[in-house]
């Protein structure tokens, strides 16, 4: 056993060191920058007292959903887009992701991956989302971040630079929207939706 032990430990340490100074990061594994501005709760005043929000009401039916993704760049580093955004309290739990709740919104988050579940039927877009999250969004702030004088906020949607005010962006069925504050990220993984999304 102990040799079985030694071998894969040494197989470990050979592979992390071959031809390299240290061990490869995987380039297209997210970077997430540091509490707290890069993790934002999920949970706004608005939708905490089940508010209607810019034409949006909370309701207890699920209904149909279909999912958009979206990513946000800060400085080249990932913020995490929460479970919960858009489902009032008291959340059902299970794990990081979020089952059900008291009501929710025609926008939410499930899960910590950056699916946004749209209820079909109304234009819905990125404002919409943001509005519910509680977060700013706009040419001159994004989340708790202020666009520098001479900085730009950029917004990709489906890999295709986007023009204009960002909250304007559509949410479309497996749409893929991208918002970035500072460097420019290259990586453009393609999201694989779950099905019934």
């Amino acid at each position: 056993m102990r040799r079985l032990l030694a071998l894969a430990l040494g197989l470990v340490v050979a592979s992390a060191g071959c031809g390299t100074d240290g061990p490869r990061l995987d380039p297209t594994a997210p970077r997430f920058g540091p509490a707290p501005r890069y993790r934002p709760t999920a949970l706004s005043p608005a939708t905490a007292a089940r508010r209607a929000l810019h034409g949006l009401r909370c309701a207890g039916a699920p209904g149909p959903r279909f999912g958009a993704h979206l990513e946000i760049f800060v400085h080249g580093l990932d913020v995490v887009i929460p479970a919960g955004i858009g489902i009032a309290p008291p959340h059902r739990r299970d794990g990081a992701y979020v089952r059900g709740g008291g009501c929710s919104y025609p926008v939410r988050t499930s899960e910590p991956t950056g699916v946004i579940e749209v209820r079909p039927g109304r234009r819905l877009t990125l404002g919409h989302f943001f509005a519910l999250w509680g977060q700013p969004l706009g040419p001159h702030r994004l989340l708790g971040f202020r666009v520098p004088a001479r900085g730009e906020l950029r917004a990709f949607v489906d890999g295709r630079s986007w023009r204009g005010d960002p909250r304007a962006i559509p949410l479309r069925r497996h749409g893929s929207v991208v918002v970035e504050l500072g460097r420019h990220v290259t990586r453009r993984p393609v999201y694989l939706f779950p099905d019934g999304l």
